[in-house]
């Protein structure tokens, strides 16, 4: 179960060992501009240093250079008496954990960047934040099932929102209104040779969303999504979690294009839903992982809905052709 003090820093394993990270990550997106925009920060308290990466795109875009906006910072200092419920960037990011919902549900996202470009956004949690490792939330924690690697025992959570608020590029602001996945998580994570992961929701406005993790072969082009990890089903306040379920992905080159879903909750009601690509993007906001990044335009039952999907893949596992131990 998740609490408001892990919306603050956790104390390390071992506090002299470099890899304890803590992570938050947030994101937007305006359908009818197929624009996405995502806010990533990976802190090494350990270490007093952090990263913060804020891009936005529209349509498709292969590089940075094909961004709306990019900031990342590599090496920013983790402010000294600052936790992570409310914390202010060398950046311009200022990031807090709002009193309402008792305290782990909604979060207020402040950035004032370069050539009059700001982000203002509030996100109001709809859901109790969903802990892949709580067995009355996860039906695969239930069964004793352990989570996609090593780098989630310490904790994970998933939590969809109501986003609302600005966001200002170049000089022109434009509105945002939309339902999106944040996520924290801790623990020691490497920055090598990491495991592939398939991160995506979908969500039909505040009525469902569907959020899944699966596993993720990079080289298994056009075939299946990999192993199902976690997930859930969202209607209304109520999040019923996933059984393992089943995908067909396909991608030009390494970047997805299609998706084909076909999951069932824990009271065996079944979804099959899919997603097209209308805008993507590749970042490197961890240093060994190459993201695919994508808003998708997904179909569930006729209805359309729109959601953001991170195929997350090893640089090594790609250089290697897969060989990697």
């Amino acid at each position: 179960m998740i609490t408001p003090t892990d919306m603050k820093f956790h104390e390390p394993e071992d506090p002299s060992a470099h890899l304890w990270s803590e992570t938050n990550y947030f994101s937007f997106h305006i359908p009818e501009m197929k624009l996405n925009g995502t806010i990533y920060s990976l802190f090494l308290p350990t270490l007093g240093v952090m990263t913060s990466f804020i891009h936005i795109w529209a349509g498709k875009a292969s590089n940075h250079q094909q961004t709306l906006y990019t900031d990342g910072r590599a090496q920013l200092p983790i402010p000294v008496g600052q936790d992570l419920d409310d914390y202010s960037l060398a950046n311009g990011l200022h990031v807090k954990v709002l009193p309402n919902n008792g305290g782990n549900r909604d979060y207020q996202l402040d950035y004032v960047g370069y050539n009059d470009s700001a982000l203002h956004l509030t996100f109001r949690g709809l859901m109790e934040p969903y802990d892949i490792q709580d067995p009355s939330m996860d039906p695969l924690a239930q069964s004793g099932v352990a989570t996609w690697s090593n780098t989630y025992k310490n904790g994970h959570f998933d939590m969809t929102a109501h986003v609302t608020g600005e966001s200002r590029l170049h000089g022109k602001s434009h509105q945002v209104d939309c339902v999106s996945t944040m996520d924290h998580s801790w623990g020691a994570r490497a920055e090598c040779n990491i495991n592939n992961m398939s991160w995506f929701h979908s969500s039909w406005d505040e009525d469902r969303t569907i959020h899944c993790i699966f596993m993720l072969d990079p080289h298994a082009l056009g075939e299946s999504c990999g192993q199902f990890m976690h997930g859930y089903v969202l209607e209304g306040d109520q999040a019923f979690g996933l059984k393992p379920g089943n995908g067909i992905a396909k991608r030009e080159g390494l970047m997805q294009e299609s998706l084909d879903i076909d999951v069932a909750d824990i009271h065996d009601r079944t979804f099959n839903f899919q997603g097209l690509s209308i805008a993507n993007n590749q970042c490197n906001a961890w240093p060994g992982l190459c993201v695919c990044h994508s808003l998708m335009e997904w179909r569930l039952d006729g209805d359309i809905g729109f959601g953001e999907r991170q195929d997350l893949i090893s640089l090594a596992y790609i250089t290697s052709g897969g060989n990697v131990g």
